[in-house]
């Protein structure tokens, strides 16, 4: 599906039919942003033939690769990034595992520019959606509103990040609470799972922003949009060490996981212990009056093994008293 939206500083914002005329009156005050969603065949030949597109550029349109590019086509330049999908429905864990990477290429010409993606990406619909009346965009040149995407593209990072770090913060009250332990184990290696996803989709988009701010390339992007890429450079830096971070706070949940497993561990060896002491006493005393001695003691029957037994019940519970209180068990 292709939707073309007409931005024009002198006249009205809109979304318009795409033809020859459209584009043929394009101006310094006005620019064409093409979204297209899928990569059916016959609308992409539709765009290259409409804007004298390479064969190349066709290529790369309909079989996106592993890797990413940026290339130069003289009249424009074209590159992919890889955004975040809609997430849909849910929260926590179950969002963000909904959230799958898609390719997204960029087509930036004299006076448009174009977007392939074959999922639907919110930051792009949110983009448009923000603007409620006229705006000034289409006096911005093709490379700036492509910065400005860019931007909005390395938003959803960030939003990805914080809804990690809140995961984390709910994992870690479970842990303090000691609930759990095991299904919370599981939780902290998906977590973390997700952290090494993210950092990896951000690693392989780093020769795409590098390369916009290159000098060699600021002359393609245009002096006026050459500082947004350099700026834009600095925020996916910025993104980079938000994922990072969020691996420190996943490897600090790890050791708060162990170290609530070592005190539970801990407080096991200390019950333990105490009931094998508790044990001892009583097979010591069971040993001493079956010992083969006459005493008097031992002469009294019943009277005297019921007054042995309270003894030790007594003995035993005036322990777990004492041990209790000094948190022992």
């Amino acid at each position: 599906m292709i939707r073309a939206f007409l931005y024009d500083a002198d006249g009205h914002d809109q979304e318009v039919d795409l033809n020859a005329q459209c584009i043929a009156e394009l101006n310094e005050r006005s620019l064409l942003w093409i979204d297209v969603l899928g990569r059916e065949r016959r609308e992409m030949e539709q765009l290259v033939d409409l804007l004298s597109l390479d064969r190349g550029s066709l290529r790369e349109l309909l079989n996106p690769q592993e890797a990413l590019y940026l290339d130069n086509y003289g009249e424009y330049f074209q590159f992919d990034v890889i955004g975040l999908a809609d997430a849909g429905e849910g929260n926590g864990e179950r969002a963000l595992t909904k959230r799958r990477p898609e390719h997204l290429e960029f087509l930036v010409g004299p006076r448009w520019i174009i977007t392939v993606h074959e999922a639907e990406l919110l930051f792009l619909q949110a983009f448009r959606d923000q603007n409620k009346g006229e705006t000034l965009i289409g006096a911005l040149s093709p490379p700036a509103l492509a910065a400005s995407l860019l931007d909005w593209h390395l938003t959803t990072y960030f939003e990805a990040v914080t809804e990690l770090e809140a995961l984390l913060d709910r994992l870690d009250e479970a842990l303090l609470s000691g609930s759990g332990r095991r299904s919370l184990l599981a939780g902290v290696v998906a977590t973390r799972r997700r952290v090494s996803e993210l950092r990896h989709l951000l690693a392989v988009q780093r020769p795409v922003f590098y390369g916009l701010s290159r000098p060699d390339f600021a002359q393609v992007v245009e002096s006026d949009a050459a500082a947004h890429y350099r700026s834009l450079e600095r925020r996916y830096e910025r993104a980079v060490d938000a994922v990072d971070h969020a691996r420190e706070l996943v490897n600090g949940s790890f050791d708060l996981f162990t170290t609530r497993t070592a005190e539970a561990t801990n407080d096991l060896v200390r019950r333990l212990t105490f009931i094998t002491m508790m044990l001892g006493v009583a097979g010591a005393v069971a040993g001493i009056f079956g010992m083969n001695f006459e005493t008097p003691y031992t002469q009294t029957g019943v009277p005297g093994f019921w007054a042995v037994l309270g003894g030790l019940v007594l003995f035993i519970v005036s322990a777990v008293i004492v041990a209790r209180r000094r948190a022992w068990i």
